[in-house]
């Protein structure tokens, strides 16, 4: 998710787990003249938010892949800035004909449309839904100082203290910030965001006590936990995930609603021809459902999507975008 980016209930899972594999075998026939099988016949420029860290990482896995399966380059083309805006905005304005896509994370999609005074795209107008790639959630992370061991005894500590527990936000509007923020709604407590400007800063902030607590990426929690100056109080998915295997779930310590997570996807420039899309959700869902891939980003403390169609892909991340703008709008974030 990432970067964030909220995943959807089991049940829900599983229900659009089986709208998608039930329409993997959707015919690549001709539409408006375009042929998915003459795709890709030169290399795909693959535009990302990101030029370093777990985003990129996972980018790469995923494009690396789809290189050796399809025998064309996808080349990581990264433009940050703006919370990853720069990045759409680029890919929006390119040609829309299967040889530009771009890597999203979910804030891209379901917080910045929100919190952006000047967007520099329109998800609706610019982009079509390609494939849903998988889910990364959150870890919460204190100080070892602090002396709360548990989701309760944190609330506690939160309300004892109004306004002086310090968490760190390194991307506001991120998903990572909006679970701090959902959680203090959710307790009825106050505490004070204190910006970062990258990951690893954060988490040796957190290790020298000079913050509180944060909302980290699961895969980059591991690392910091491991030091033995950071605790993890819980992880922000349904069920407890291998990277962090003895670190509680939310829902387990009684927070319900708290089966979140980012995500990573892929959109194309708006009207690329559906025939290419519906053959590279295809080629992208395979390796996806792959052991091997499901392998390699457990490391990075994510998990595979389940196996969407183009359309239910949008279909999610248009409730996750209402859930959403809907904490944004009741907190008055507002960004430049």
């Amino acid at each position: 998710m990432t970067t964030g980016e909220a995943a959807s209930s089991p049940t829900r899972r599983r229900t659009l787990g089986f709208i998608g594999s039930a329409a993997l075998g959707l015919s690549a026939m001709p539409v408006g003249g375009a042929r998915a099988t003459d795709w890709p016949a030169r290399t795909v420029r693959v535009v990302s938010p990101s030029t370093g860290g777990i985003t990129d990482t996972h980018a790469r896995i995923v494009f690396e892949a789809l290189s050796d399966r399809l025998g064309q380059r996808f080349y990581l083309d990264g433009k940050p800035g703006a919370g990853g805006g720069i990045s759409a905005q680029i890919a929006a304005r390119s040609p829309a004909d299967g040889y530009t896509l771009l890597f999203c994370i979910a804030s891209l999609v379901v917080t910045n449309p929100f919190a952006y005074q000047n967007l520099l795209y329109d998800v609706e107008r610019d982009f079509d839904p390609v494939a849903a790639l998988a889910y990364a959630p959150f870890a919460i992370l204190v100080r070892d100082g602090l002396p709360v061991r548990t989701m309760a005894e944190f609330a506690d500590y939160i309300r004892a203290h109004p306004g002086k527990v310090t968490i760190a936000n390194v991307s506001p509007g991120s998903l990572a910030h909006l679970v701090g923020e959902l959680y203090l709604q959710t307790i009825g407590g106050r505490a004070e965001m204190v910006p970062y400007r990258s990951v690893p800063q954060t988490i040796l902030a957190l290790s020298s006590g000079e913050v509180d607590a944060f909302v980290s990426p699961m895969g980059e929690a591991r690392a910091g936990i491991a030091g033995g100056k950071i605790r993890g109080l819980a992880v922000t998915m349904a069920e407890r995930h291998e990277t962090l295997a003895g670190v509680p779930t939310m829902m387990e310590q009684g927070l319900a609603g708290f089966d979140i997570a980012g995500w990573y996807g892929v959109l194309a420039p708006k009207g690329t021809p559906r025939p290419i899309v519906d053959k590279a959700n295809r080629e992208l869902l395979a390796i996806t459902q792959s052991a091997a891939y499901r392998a390699r980003i457990a490391e990075l403390g994510a998990v595979p999507a389940p196996p969407l169609t183009p359309d239910a892909f949008r279909d999610t991340y248009r409730g996750e975008a209402e859930r959403w703008g809907g904490l944004i709008r009741k907190i008055g974030l507002t960004l430049d």
